[in-house]
């Protein structure tokens, strides 16, 4: 299937969730990390700019808390998108997966289909390119009998778990074949993962992401190859890298 065939059978049934209502707490800043100026323009930016440059998508859903109902204009380059496929939705919740399920019925709501795809995204990914979001919905969109599936890295790393007697020093190397970092966007069919985010919700399961909640429901979503840039900015030194890689990917592109 080529990317005409996957623009073509897709572009009814594609649309993006971005949760943003967090606060960003362990950056240290004084507002929401999503809203902080990268590399020349609000975080949050990048991803939703990423996904508004594809014309199979339909509509960019950003939920937001109610404190950020009114988007920050007074940081540089704050020209939030006037496009009308983006749709700002006061549905922040508690945690991460509550703005992800109130965004969803909020969708629902609109007239979304519910067996429409929905890729979820992290704004503090602002790496995520083109290509990696087409590859995720190529792979998804070519497996009929798949629930869904996420970008994600194998893991290269030795991975260690350290001491419960002290938890400073190593207690065990952990083997890491067949371990994967998962990454976003993750893209499922939207009553789907409604329904997965509910009752996991309501059964007080941890639900650190949108497969998590998938899995407990019997749910194999596919691994699909990520992209190391695709990080998610978390720490300082996350901010720096990121603002270096994004900022030489701007100047490139203005040279060419």
């Amino acid at each position: 299937m080529n990317l005409a065939q996957i623009t073509s059978n897709s572009m009814q049934k594609m649309h993006v969730l971005i949760p943003c209502a967090g606060t960003g707490s362990r950056m240290g800043l004084k507002q929401a990390k999503q809203f902080e100026p990268l590399a020349g323009q609000p975080m949050a930016l990048h991803a939703i700019n990423t996904f508004l440059s594809m014309p199979e998508i339909v509509s960019v859903w950003v939920g937001v808390s109610e404190e950020s109902k009114e988007l920050p204009q007074d940081l540089p380059n704050a020209s939030w998108p006037q496009d009308p496929r983006f749709h700002l939705s006061v549905t922040g919740g508690a945690a991460r997966a509550d703005t992800v399920l109130n965004t969803l019925k909020a969708m629902a709501k609109s007239g979304i289909d519910q067996d429409a795809w929905i890729l979820v995204h992290d704004a503090a990914r602002p790496g995520l390119t083109v290509e990696a979001a087409r590859r995720l919905i190529q792979a998804v969109t070519e497996h009929v009998s798949i629930s869904g599936g996420i970008l994600a890295m194998p893991m290269a790393d030795t991975l260690k778990l350290n001491s419960p007697q002290n938890p400073q020093c190593i207690g065990k190397t952990l083997p890491r074949d067949g371990l994967w970092l998962a990454q976003t966007p993750q893209m499922f069919r939207l009553m789907a993962l409604t329904e997965a985010l509910d009752a996991a919700i309501k059964n007080k399961f941890e639900v650190t992401d949108e497969a998590s909640a998938m899995e407990r429901v019997g749910c194999e979503p596919l691994l699909v190859p990520g992209e190391w840039r695709n990080i998610k900015v978390t720490y300082p030194q996350d901010w720096a890298l990121m603002d270096q890689i994004l900022t030489h990917h701007s100047e490139k592109k203005e040279k060419q």
